[in-house]
């Protein structure tokens, strides 16, 4: 007996037998590309930070918000404390966010070509390299926005409306990440707006989505309330010090997208912005345009940094290669010409973006690119000459050795009851979680999240401060002495060489001058509680 043929396949049954697998080999490869190298150099400064801050989650911190602290707790207690086991979840939202670029190219229409090269494009975008090698709120904002983009764009293609309560949940997952994504919603609102699309908007699903952005996010809100709006004044320190200017600033801005997003990814992006604004048949989408227009805006009036941009563009070029797909097909010069730009400067920029070269190979390409060559006399003064995000993984564990020497030198009485102060919070994560091998009690400091737990309770007549202005330090204590000095790799207001001071009778009990020691960007050059009795 002859069987019966097999009904053929549906597009939607062929879709996810193909094209979704070759979108998720492509996510795999991604994740194994930083399986492959995050275990490279050392812990960044923001690790340190954020693993500290996981010993006292909270629902917020000066920054912000709470969820990359709870992820370096989540992933301490299931992986341990190795770069691997840190870099986990980063490297998983990396792969997330090529699967969804991918998936954004085929909601536009984009066939397997178009999917490819845009979810090749992500791979290759030297921002994403670095921020999903890493654990910091960074890593995860590209996937958040991705899928608030898709989210919108399926929205807007089939008018499920029920989804905007799936929309609001992730914006507020998003919210409890980063604050940043905030412009990015409300830019989507406005481009939905003046747009015909408006209508899709006044109903109780988006309603619904709205109450739920909105429940997820109270809890920081209240925090932030309670504790006076630290990330306000974090923002406000943060444009003060960092002030370059309008024009300076909007020069800044888009430079840096050129290298951040890939040299040879900008025109297919830019043809994305324009698929969105000017095309027929991006017209349906065209609120996505404008929200990118909207977000540029808003970043350019508040002198927003160069990176706040980058979560937005996969959207940007799967949209691009949507628009190049049938010149792609036809030409296959166009297809070949487009791959292998994008290969070849990904490939160029990828030192610069992973940690895969050896120290003195990475000083001497990076040379190549935007820094005279130098000479140096040791591993930590070549640490120092490293590019500045490969400078704030390098150097920590030497540091709290340095300091650890210096809290042998002190009588027992003494290290029972020191204090170690740092004046950066890259160096109180290092004392935190490398200082229990040298036998070194918690750091303590007043630098972003530090300041708001506190002195733990120490009294202040024993102090060993890594770094500090020394007007400041001897208007607080009796006695200022300089024991030791190593160098500093993190240059970030520090001098090449880091002092460690021995600090002795506080003048006033530390629960009391901790206000002194609070700042976000600029250190305290005097101490106002005790300037009078110096």
């Amino acid at each position: 007996m002859v069987s019966a043929p097999s009904p053929p396949k549906s597009d939607k049954q062929q879709w996810f037998s193909s094209d979704l697998a070759i979108l998720c080999c492509l996510g795999l490869f991604k994740l194994l590309l930083h399986f492959g190298t995050n275990h490279q150099y050392g812990y960044f400064a923001d690790e340190l930070y954020y693993m500290a801050a996981g010993e006292h989650l909270d629902w917020g911190f000066a920054e912000g918000s709470p969820l990359t602290p709870a992820i370096a707790n989540l992933s301490r207690w299931m992986l341990g404390d190795s770069l691997f086991a840190i870099r986990f979840f980063p490297a998983l939202s990396g792969a997330g966010t090529v699967i969804l670029t991918g998936l954004i190219a085929r909601e536009l229409g984009g066939g397997r070509l178009a999917q490819v090269i845009a979810a090749v494009a992500v791979i290759l975008t030297p921002g994403y390299l670095f921020v999903q090698t890493i654990l910091t709120m960074n890593a995860f904002e590209p996937l958040l926005w991705a899928l608030c983009a898709y989210l919108t764009l399926y929205i807007l293609k089939t008018e499920r409306l029920g989804l905007w309560s799936i929309a609001g949940l992730v914006a507020g997952i998003g919210l409890m990440n980063k604050f940043s994504i905030f412009f990015f919603i409300i830019s989507l609102v406005i481009g939905i707006l003046i747009t015909p699309a408006r209508r899709l908007l006044f109903n109780r699903w988006f309603l619904l989505g709205s109450i739920l952005a909105i429940g997820i996010f109270i809890p920081a809100i209240v925090w932030q309330i309670n504790h006076h709006w630290p990330f306000l004044e974090h923002q406000r320190e943060a444009s003060l010090y960092e002030k370059k200017g309008l024009f300076q600033s909007a020069i800044d801005l888009v430079l840096q997208q050129i290298i951040l997003t890939n040299p040879a990814a900008v025109p297919v992006w830019g043809c994305g912005l324009y698929y969105y604004l000017f095309t027929r048949s991006g017209k349906r989408y065209r609120a996505l345009g404008w929200s990118y227009i909207i977000i540029v805006g808003w970043f350019l009036l508040f002198e927003g940094r160069f990176y706040y941009l980058l979560p937005i563009y996969p959207m940007l070029l799967a949209a691009g290669v949507v628009f190049l797909e049938p010149k792609l097909q036809r030409y296959l010069t166009w297809k070949y010409t487009t791959l292998l730009a994008l290969i070849a400067t990904g490939l160029v920029l990828l030192p610069l973006a992973l940690p895969i070269l050896p120290l003195e190979t990475l000083i001497g390409y990076s040379n190549i690119f935007y820094r005279r060559p130098t000479l140096y006399k040791s591993m930590q003064e070549a640490a120092a000459e490293a590019p500045w995000h490969f400078r704030l993984m390098l150097g920590w564990e030497e540091t709290v050795a340095r300091v650890a020497q210096a809290y042998r030198q002190l009588s027992p009485q003494e290290q029972s009851e020191c204090a170690i102060l740092a004046w950066f919070y890259g160096h109180a994560g290092a004392v935190d979680f490398f200082g229990p091998t040298y036998h070194l009690p918690k750091a303590i400091s007043g630098h972003t999240g530090y300041y708001f737990w506190g002195p733990r309770d120490y009294s202040g007549d024993t102090v060993l401060s890594i770094a500090g202005e020394l007007t400041f330090l001897r208007q607080t204590f009796d006695s200022v002495e300089l024991v030791a000095t190593t160098t500093d790799t993190t240059s970030l207001g520090f001098n090449s060489e880091l002092p460690i001071y021995l600090c002795r009778g506080i003048k006033r009990p530390l629960s009391e001058s901790w206000p002194a020691f609070k700042y976000y960007f600029e250190q305290p050059t005097t101490n106002p509680l005790t300037a009078e009795l110096s």
